[in-house]
């Protein structure tokens, strides 16, 4: 049986270590980015409790990183 890979929903919610996955960065990289004032990232309490809609996510990360 193999296993499918689905891609990427927009509207997907996902945490700091699922978002270094998907950015193929480290842990401590993506909890770096987003700590940037402006990283559409939702609090939800304590570290451990932020949440990211992907394609928000998305939108900010081309904005941002864009060179110019």
């Amino acid at each position: 049986m193999t296993v499918e890979s689905k891609p990427f929903s927009e509207t997907d919610v996902i945490t700091v270590p699922e978002l270094a996955t998907r950015l193929k960065v480290s842990k401590f990289q993506a909890y770096e980015m987003v700590s940037i004032h402006g990283c559409p990232v939702y609090e939800l309490g304590g570290e451990r409790q932020k949440r990211i809609i992907w394609g928000d996510f998305l939108n900010w990360f081309r904005s941002h990183y864009v060179r110019q």
